[in-house]
This record gives C-alpha cells, structure tokens and sequence, in this order.
C-alpha cells in the first residue's frame, strides 16, 4: 500500500486487508484493485463491460469478478460450477487466484462499520486519465512500459518516482513486483488528486449489492 500523509509519502507490505485496516486507523479513503459488491442469485455486476469499453485494446486487463457464491468456495472446480450458474459464465484462472483478496475485503466491508471510505478502482483506467484520456498500451510488467507509466506519474508528482526507486530496493520479489508498485503509486495519486478536486466514477447498473455494498469504479479525470 502507498498512502499520504502529512505532506508525504509512505508504503507498507501487508498480508491482509485487515491488516492494512488495523494499522491505518485514521485513513480517509482508500483505492483498492479489487472488485467491491459481488454477484449474488438475481443480482449481477454490470461494471466490468464498461470498463473494458473504456480501455478498449487493453480491455483484457479487466477480469470478471468472481460471484460471492464462487467468492466464498475454496475449491477451484465447484468456485467454476457456482460462477456457471450464477453469471453463466466460467473463471479464469486469473479471477480464481485472486478470490481469497476478494473475500478478506468482502468479509470486511459486511462486518465492520468503518469511517474510512474504502472505493473500487482500477490502474489502467485511472492512468487512462492521468494520460489525457489515451489507454496506455505498453505493458506494465515491460521495461518500456514502466518507463511509460512513471512518466504519467511524473507530470503529476514527480517524487512518486523516487519512491517507485526506493520500494524496488527494499521489497522483496516474492512480496511485490515492480508493476504492483506502480498499480499502488497511481491509485495512491488518483486518491491525493481526487481529494483536492473530486473523483470521477464508473457506476454499475445497481447501485448497491444484495448486501448493500455500493458499487462504483473510482479514477482522476482533469
């Protein structure tokens, strides 16, 4: 996570979003990459097609979320069963792998009354925005496009790249990859920027789940 605070940056490893919530007590707002209010038996998320309208050649990078049913299953084959039948859709492997970060932020969000605002985003979409509304469409994990995407950044803030340098010396691979650090600097950003001159939101078709979680896509438009 990258937060700011007190005029600076900070970031931090953590295990679990709940972690991350009991050591940042006093946070306003946070943007996280993962997907908030979940498909559910006569409710479907709608949002992930707008999404990938918005990134167009880049629209591969949005994954559909799992439904709470699949959310909720250990069991990759039956998380897949669930899905089929709820969505009517399968899962990829990309989705099944990052079901138990949907559950811990689920779990959260059904349990704990918190002031802190805690908001959907997505990287590609926010550095759409940061970009002059141009999808960026060199790949984050590549050379050209870490360069690329630092840049954007840069025009912004341009410490954030120094911090990009120094969260490369002292995290480890196994915690974090480089493009993991540029996804927590831009929702960092986006969050400092929309604080002093308001978020602009993709918004699902529902405005709430079946929990009455809301869901709405959060990212930085000039």
């Amino acid at each position: 996570m990258v937060s700011w605070n007190n005029n600076s940056y900070t970031f931090a490893i953590y295990r679990s979003f709940g972690d991350l919530m009991i050591n940042n007590p006093k946070l306003n707002r946070i943007l996280i990459d993962i997907p908030i209010g979940l498909s559910s038996v006569g409710f479907h998320r709608t949002i992930e097609p707008l999404i990938r309208k918005e990134l167009g050649k880049r629209a591969s990078t949005v994954f559909n979320a799992p439904c709470r049913l699949a959310v909720y299953e250990n069991k990759d084959g039956l998380a897949k069963k669930l899905n089929q039948q709820i969505e009517n859709k399968s899962l990829s492997v990309q989705s099944l792998n990052i079901r138990e970060k949907i559950r811990e932020v689920d779990e959260y969000l059904q349990n704990t009354y918190e002031k802190t605002e805690i908001i959907e985003s997505h990287p590609e979409m926010c550095f759409k925005y940061l970009n002059e509304g141009k999808v960026v469409m060199t790949k984050k994990s590549s050379e050209t496009g870490i360069a690329e995407r630092l840049g954007i950044i840069s025009q912004y803030d341009n410490k954030l790249v120094a911090l990009y340098e120094k969260m490369l010396k002292s995290v480890k691979r196994k915690d974090a990859k480089a493009d993991d650090f540029l996804d927590a600097i831009c929702l960092c950003l986006v969050n400092k920027l929309g604080s002093e001159a308001g978020l602009s939101y993709i918004a699902d078709n529902n405005e709430k789940d079946e929990h009455q979680i809301q869901i709405k896509l959060a990212y930085y438009r000039k």
